[in-house]
């Protein structure tokens, strides 16, 4: 079952169009980065699919429904969010749990699961950065949501506080639910992802998984071998993958290749290291702003 479906979804401001044909469809229990650059309209398709706004053209679903119509399994934690700054902690999801008719235990249970406990009973405007997105995630896990948005989790977390938004994530997208994130931190988020969206000026320029993307965008994989290096110098048939002294290649030729230096030179204890979502990126917004 989907639980997003979007078939040719345009927003227009006036002459502006902020979404263009975007065709898209996210299974349940996936876990999806929706990328791009300030402006691409992340955060506006978002908005679309919460049922904030309403696109100028096409068709959407959001767990089968009309956006907006399955409020209570549905979590959003927006980029900047916002609370009773002379609550606690534990009065300001307390508040949101009686909004949502969600009993106290559930609060209970996040605040000892997101490592708030410390700080239940201090006031939201002596929070940290760290502390108020964990709040902010409490507060959109409260209902056990069979889909969850979020736009730029992370930014200003530190390593290990951005480590715990993650894992947390996981835990919800393996019990089953699907998760989406808006980030520009895509070093950060490659390794959790199931696929990724990315966005380029409102037109959808790609979608898939890493290794899929890197085959359409011709990014190359990264053969880590002082050895294979050196061989690769005088081979002919290695020598074009060379790169300032490094040996790329091309995953449709990744497999020969590593066979190659085998067979050959009886060199097997190479390291491959797969493109990353940055790499792929910038070669999907390149194409994506020479096509627009």
């Amino acid at each position: 079952m989907t639980a997003i479906e979007c078939q040719d979804i345009s927003l227009k401001r006036g002459k502006v169009c902020i979404l263009k044909d975007i065709s898209l469809s996210i299974k349940r229990g996936q876990f999806v980065a929706l990328i791009g650059h300030n402006g691409a309209g992340k955060s506006s398709l978002i908005k679309m699919l919460l049922g904030l706004i309403a696109p100028s053209s096409g068709k959407l679903s959001v767990l089968g429904n009309k956006p907006g119509s399955a409020a209570k399994k549905i979590g959003y934690l927006p980029e900047n969010v916002s609370f009773y700054e002379n609550l606690t902690v534990q009065e300001n999801l307390n508040y949101f749990a009686d909004l949502k008719q969600v009993p106290k235990a559930r609060v209970q249970e996040l605040i000892e699961t997101l490592r708030l406990a410390r700080v239940s009973n201090q006031k939201v405007s002596l929070c940290s950065k760290g502390q108020r997105q964990r709040l902010g995630l409490a507060q959109a896990l409260l209902t056990n949501p069979e889909l969850l948005f979020l736009d730029e989790p992370t930014v200003g977390l530190d390593p290990l506080a951005s480590d715990l938004m993650y894992s947390e994530l996981v835990k919800l997208k393996n019990s089953g639910s699907t998760v989406v994130v808006c980030t520009h931190e895509l070093l950060l988020v490659e390794d959790f992802i199931d696929r990724a969206v990315i966005l380029c000026n409102g037109v959808k320029v790609a979608d898939g998984t890493v290794r899929s993307l890197s085959e359409q965008f011709d990014v190359p994989y990264e053969i880590v071998s002082s050895k294979a290096v050196d061989v690769a110098r005088s081979d002919s048939k290695l020598s074009a993958f060379l790169k300032e002294n490094r040996l790329f290649c091309p995953a449709n030729k990744l497999e020969k290749a590593q066979e190659y230096l085998e067979g050959k030179y009886g060199i097997k204890s190479v390291r491959v290291v797969s493109p990353s979502l940055l790499d792929i990126y910038k070669k999907a917004i390149g194409k994506g702003r020479l096509q627009l």
